[in-house]
């Protein structure tokens, strides 16, 4: 199986997950577009440095990003969230200083570890689309930015997450309108 883009939907289709992954990073949301645009902005070598995107940088989307961090025990990838903004955490759930392995019900864990996976095996940012199946908001939608960031060690080991979300649009909808827009 492939990694990156490719290898999510691909896991996707087969688990029957209410998610896509676009490589193309066509963002519908303004302030998805502008992050996009400021993770390009920050670029050194492919990948911007973790130092680079400081809070000043952020600020104006820190309550909506989420910072995570693979970390290697075992040979066992683990991911940690370093940081939730309080929208993000509103939606999702706060994880913050948690692995997502202790907080997630199971059926949800191979989903975001995919997606996170996904970002740092492309080295790119990535557009999600998915039905937000944790902390009891199934009902909502949302559209994700992810992209890698390198940590201080010099490892490409962070993502930085961002999403907005909608209701009132089923995820069949939304599948159907984003599989047109993208020519699948």
């Amino acid at each position: 199986m492939s990694g990156g883009a490719a290898g999510y939907n691909e896991k996707a289709k087969t688990n029957n997950w209410p998610a896509l992954c676009d490589a193309s990073v066509a963002f519908s949301h303004p302030d998805l577009r502008r992050l996009l645009g400021l993770w390009r902005k920050q670029v050194k070598g492919g990948i911007p440095l973790r130092r680079d995107m400081i809070p000043r940088v952020l600020k104006p989307f820190h309550a909506d990003i989420a910072i995570w961090e693979r970390v290697i025990e075992g040979g066992k990838r683990r991911w940690r969230a370093l940081q939730m903004g309080a929208s993000i955490a509103q939606i999702l759930g706060d994880y913050t200083g948690k692995f997502l392995d202790e907080v997630l019900l199971p059926e949800f864990l191979p989903r975001w570890l995919t997606a996170l996976d996904a970002a740092l095996a492309d080295g790119t940012p990535l557009r999600f689309l998915g039905r937000t199946d944790t902390n009891a908001m199934s009902f909502l939608i949302g559209e994700y930015f992810v992209a890698p960031l390198i940590a201080d060690d010099g490892s490409a080991s962070l993502v930085l997450a961002a999403g907005r979300f909608t209701g009132g649009r089923t995820w069949e909808g939304v599948l159907a309108e984003a599989h047109k827009a993208l020519g699948l």
